[in-house]
């Protein structure tokens, strides 16, 4: 009991806490903007690049005023500057990793997989063929989803719809590890490329609390 009270404070203080947050948030940006008018009518007709406010004491606001230059066809740039290009840009190469490759990545370096079939796992939770057949096409290794698929249609509690929710998620994250490695042409074993992931990519894990105040009725 003791600790639900204290639950119910930390939450109820950091909603309220948010909410002053939000506040200053948003009379710091009024304040900004009203600076940024000010600056932008100060430094018109000049080459000032910057402008200062004082307050009393020593507080001081500085606005600066800066360009950001972003080219539009690289191409059309190599073709002006010609035979002095290279003086002028450096050119390097971006490897950005898409939405698979980090669901792989993260699966293997987390070791977020078990290995088993979907199928096998089905059969385990119920001897009804017409009701595998029906977990086999709702159950996506979404675990929340799962859950309640479990606990709907095969009639589990909730804590044994929470364990084979689970392990269909890694399950199915095992399937699909296979068929990732299978279509890349990897002819060592699954072991070995989660070795080479892991000496490759490090994943970091991180935690964010989301805060949320509902009027209730």
């Amino acid at each position: 009991m003791a600790r639900m009270d204290e639950i119910r404070e930390k939450t109820d203080r950091l909603v309220e806490l948010t909410a002053q947050k939000d506040q200053i948030q948003a009379e710091l940006d009024g304040i900004k903007a009203w600076f940024e008018n000010v600056a932008t009518e100060d430094l018109k007709d000049t080459k000032n690049k910057t402008a200062e406010y004082w307050g009393s004491s020593n507080a001081r606001v500085v606005v600066g005023n800066s360009e950001t230059v972003k080219p539009v066809s690289m191409e059309m740039v190599r073709r002006l500057l010609n035979t002095v290009y290279t003086d002028f840009v450096t050119e390097k190469t971006s490897c950005i990793l898409l939405a698979p490759a980090k669901r792989l990545f993260s699966i293997a370096c987390l070791g977020k997989y078990t290995e088993g079939t979907l199928d096998a796992t089905v059969a385990a939770i119920t001897g009804d063929k017409k009701l595998q057949a029906t977990l086999r096409k709702k159950l996506k290794g979404k675990y929340e989803k799962d859950m309640g698929t479990l606990m709907k249609l095969a009639g589990l509690p909730e804590q044994e719809a929470s364990d084979w929710a689970y392990l269909v998620s890694e399950v199915v994250n095992w399937e699909w590890m296979l068929q990732v490695l299978k279509s890349a042409g990897w002819e060592g074993t699954p072991q070995e490329a989660v070795d080479v992931i892991n000496a490759a990519v490090i994943v970091d894990e991180t935690i964010k609390v989301a805060v949320e105040a509902e009027a209730r009725q």
